[in-house]
């Protein structure tokens, strides 16, 4: 993951690492903000993307495409990890 999408003061865990290594190569290269709920499985919805940037801290890289908002794929997964944090579940019984 490029560095210029994270944050240099938080850097990721090894379980964030691997999440994003894991989900890049099989997602397209933009993900459109309101394709962003299927396309990552639920994990995020568009409006919570939304709000993000309507307060300046969504995804580092975006682009406006007619009325669309479609992020890079790397910067969308950097910014979720940072923003919620991924941790690999060793025993889902201790959900």
């Amino acid at each position: 993951v490029p560095m210029s999408i994270l944050n240099p003061e938080r850097p990721l865990t090894d379980d964030e690492k691997e999440f994003i290594d894991y989900l890049l190569p099989k997602l397209p290269p933009v993900v459109a903000r309101k394709e962003v709920g299927r396309v990552l499985g639920g994990i995020v919805a568009h409006q919570t993307l939304n709000m993000a940037d309507c307060a300046g801290s969504g995804p580092t890289i975006a682009y406006r495409v007619g009325r669309s908002v479609v992020y890079r794929t790397e910067s969308l997964l950097g910014w979720l990890v940072l923003r919620f944090g991924v941790s690999r579940i060793a025993n889902l019984k201790t959900l």
